[in-house]
């Protein structure tokens, strides 16, 4: 890949200076160079093109491998938020399956409540409820 980037660089680079040196060589007299010639054209098509290339190459590896440290990262969800004020608020937190209710003031936040052991408790309402139903039917 290395050596192919390194092709494409070399000969969208080097390229127009060895049309040039051709052109030098044949003439003796010194020539302007056309802006819009078909050679200056398609160098400069080719240079915008290994340009974006690499744009959208280093977005791709930065989106990918941007994160490297990783390895103390936590499972961490904010599921809702309620505006209590000008500047409090009540935020809904899931981490790593634990739901936490918390007070966020500016410079403080406070648990208000921890809501793990109430949901095993609904889950067993739901079991109840279903066995219920299921009698009625």
């Amino acid at each position: 890949m290395k050596a192919f980037l390194l092709t494409i660089f070399c000969s969208v680079f080097y390229f127009p200076f060895a049309v040039l040196a051709e052109t030098t060589n044949q003439s003796e007299t010194i020539s302007r160079v056309e802006p819009f010639s078909f050679i200056n054209m398609i160098n400069m098509v080719m240079g915008l093109a290994v340009v974006l290339a690499l744009i959208l190459g280093l977005a791709w590896a930065l989106r990918k491998y941007g994160r490297l440290s990783m390895s103390n990262q936590v499972d961490m969800k904010i599921l809702g938020g309620l505006s209590l004020g000008t500047r409090e608020r009540a935020v809904l937190v899931q981490v790593e399956g634990q739901k936490i209710l918390l007070g966020v003031a500016p410079g403080r936040v406070n648990i208000l409540q921890n809501m793990s052991a109430e949901i095993t408790a609904d889950n067993d309402f739901d079991e109840k409820l279903s066995r219920a139903i299921e009698g009625q039917l």
